[in-house]
């Protein structure tokens, strides 16, 4: 082989060589997630690496999607809203969403399944609490629902409903902000005697779900054993989430609303609240990186 030949050779040599460092150097810089159009992306682990073409799924009518309205569209995310939550996270499996932003426990439950290659990368502060919905009519419901949860809370049965639901003992308390300490004289007014009708979304696992024809879930317990503290019973009625505010006002449709309802001052100028039952926040939930 002639000089001028082995000079060629080693410059081909040498363009491959750079060629395997580059492309080991793209391989070995982080977590990488696939586009729809082929190309790799950064991995999303919090919502700062959300921008400009990038869609999020929400539940309408929820704090997610104020949350997601007012904090990431100026970004250039779609915000995309679905009926059920289930079908955001169900989009988010299919690829259709980068993202779900929805409350932390809710996500927590769903993620859980590990058949969904589903991960909560960013728990969002925003200091949220649930409480049940009470039209301002009957104040005597309301605080008579103060009282039993406050029971509920010190004999430990909240505790073990927790931990059935949750898989552990609750991190942080509720804290009563009404400072009812005694059970009020009166009746509450219901639309059937001796029964507290319970209007929800019954597809809110864990916090209310329906399974075989029952309503089961942190909500239904606990609403059981408010209603056992008071001597009443409790029936859950099913509505869309964002139909229960009005149904409440109707007054004919149910005695008060228990659907992972977070306590807003929006919401305050139609119902009343009870005190928070149970502490939360938003989350980002995302496809696992390969």
């Amino acid at each position: 082989m002639g000089k001028s030949k082995k000079f060629v050779a080693l410059l081909v040599v040498f363009a491959l060589a750079l060629s395997m460092v580059a492309l080991s150097g793209c391989e070995t810089e982080g977590d990488t997630d696939t586009t729809e159009e082929g190309t790799e992306r950064a991995a999303i682990t919090s919502t700062d690496d959300l921008g400009e073409g990038d869609k999020v799924g929400v539940q309408s009518g929820t704090t997610g999607e104020g949350w997601a309205k007012e904090n990431l569209e100026p970004n250039g995310v779609e915000v995309v809203p679905y009926d059920d939550i289930l079908l955001a996270f169900s989009a988010l499996q299919a690829g259709d969403v980068d993202g779900v932003i929805n409350d932390l426990p809710i996500s927590q439950d769903i993620v859980k399944d590990e058949t969904r290659g589903l991960e909560i990368v960013e728990e969002i502060k925003t200091d949220e609490t649930y409480g049940f919905a009470f039209s301002k009519d009957d104040t005597v419901l309301r605080d008579s629902v103060n009282w039993a949860l406050a029971e509920v809370i010190a004999d430990g049965t909240y505790d073990d409903i927790y931990e059935a639901w949750f898989g552990a003992a609750p991190m942080s308390y509720p804290e009563s902000e009404s400072g009812i300490t005694a059970k009020p004289a009166g009746a509450p007014a219901l639309i059937t005697a001796g029964k507290i009708i319970v209007g929800s979304d019954t597809a809110f696992p864990p916090f209310e779900n329906v399974e075989g024809g029952e309503t089961v879930g942190f909500d239904v317990d606990l609403m059981n054993a408010i209603g056992e503290k008071l001597g009443l019973t409790v029936e859950f009625k099913s509505y869309k989430f964002d139909a229960l505010i009005t149904g409440l006002q109707a007054g004919s449709e149910f005695d008060l609303v228990a659907s992972a309802m977070t306590i807003t001052d929006e919401r305050k100028q139609s119902v009343d609240f009870s005190d928070p039952y149970i502490n939360s926040n938003q989350s980002l939930a995302v496809k696992k990186a390969d």
